[in-house]
């Protein structure tokens, strides 16, 4: 079979847990013997590989603009698609793209991943265009894919729609150097991650405020960055705690060490389904204070500690830090969740068996 990846920046995966996924799924698709081809944003990769890990790449241009940059890739990747090829999309803002190809005949799999009309970045509009692509992915033909019960329910709910659940995968961290602490001055378990977007909606400035009212002695590590949130970016930096370290993105074994040796992870996000971070660091084996939310309590269960406002997130890193035992059971409890309920070979059965179902 011949699959195609839209609607993402491409591979290697650089961005975001959708391109992680792209990649996790499509080097196992490409094992088991399948034809993977993966449309990358010609502009986010310096070099133009025309493989990686067995995957075709295929570069295609995009309009640099905030509410056109993905849309207009995802539009000119479809049109370059084989006309045997299953198709796989990822991101509901690319519904318009996934109704052209319906029209044509095409029926795909459709990740539409969380509420995204509900993220603070966006405006008025931006929000109403989310929301509409909602109602276009559930009226459309395509096979749509959730990836938390949490979302099931509320397709189910809002539209009437069925969809299919796949979660995402994580694997432990396979490089436990310590090179990117030295490079950041960290200690191995000395410090609290956060790991996303530097944008309004995964709150890292509820993570920042939760660590300055706790007052513990560690520091906070920001990994992570955004395109068009400067502004943004510069306020966080400005109400940080002295200590903060701010690393950018970070990828590959630089992201996998900091993940490995991190003392405790912190997730802040206020929107979305399934978290790839969470898994991940669930896989890890770290102690996780995660918002209190449908999807995340759906994710780690009682193998995590939640909070809903930084004077709760303060409270509990006080508790917690300072219990060494308790975040090491915690810990394990979480990796044993994830090595259960999380495996990217399972994921990519899935998406095989879904890809099979849409040429059929």
């Amino acid at each position: 079979m011949r699959v195609a990846f839209i609607g993402t920046r491409g591979v290697p995966a650089s961005y975001s847990g959708f391109e992680t996924c792209v990649e996790e799924v499509g080097r196992r698709m490409v094992a088991r013997g399948h034809e993977v081809v993966v449309f990358c944003r010609s502009n986010h990769y310096s070099e133009h590989r025309p493989t990686y890990l067995g995957m075709q790449l295929r570069y295609v241009p995009s309009i640099r603009q905030k509410h056109l940059e993905t849309l207009s890739h995802t539009a000119l990747s479809a049109l370059r698609l084989h006309r045997s090829t299953a198709i796989v999309c990822m991101g509901v803002g690319n519904a318009p793209v996934v109704r052209y190809l319906e029209l044509r005949g095409r029926r795909g799999v459709f990740n539409v991943d969380g509420a995204d009309w509900q993220r603070e970045k966006w405006g008025r509009f931006a929000s109403w265009y989310l929301r509409t692509c909602e109602g276009l992915a559930a009226r459309g033909e395509s096979v749509v894919v959730a990836d938390a019960e949490a979302v099931q329910r509320y397709y189910k709910q809002a539209y009437d729609r069925d969809s299919e659940l796949v979660r995402y995968g994580a694997d432990p961290p396979k490089d436990q150097g310590t090179e990117a602490l030295s490079k950041f001055g960290l200690e191995p378990g000395g410090y609290l991650l956060f790991v996303g977007r530097m944008v309004p909606e995964n709150a890292p400035h509820d993570f920042l405020d939760g660590v300055r009212l706790a007052g513990v002695a560690a520091p906070p590590v920001v990994v992570g960055d955004a395109s068009y949130a400067e502004e943004y970016k510069r306020s966080l930096r400005t109400a940080a705690p002295a200590d903060a370290v701010f690393t950018g993105y970070q990828f590959g074994p630089a992201y996998q060490q900091l993940t490995a040796h991190a003392g405790l992870f912190v997730l802040a996000a206020t929107v979305g389904g399934t978290h790839p971070v969470l898994v991940e660091q669930m896989a890890a084996g770290n102690t996780i204070l995660a918002r209190d939310t449908d999807s995340n309590r759906e994710v780690a269960d009682d193998a995590a500690l939640y909070w809903r406002t930084p004077g709760e997130l303060g409270a509990l890193l006080r508790e917690v830090w300072p219990d060494h035992e308790r975040r090491l059971r915690l810990g394990q409890c979480a990796q044993e969740r994830a090595r259960e309920l999380y495996d990217w070979d399972q994921v990519t059965t899935r998406y095989i068996d879904l890809c099979e179902r849409s040429l059929g």
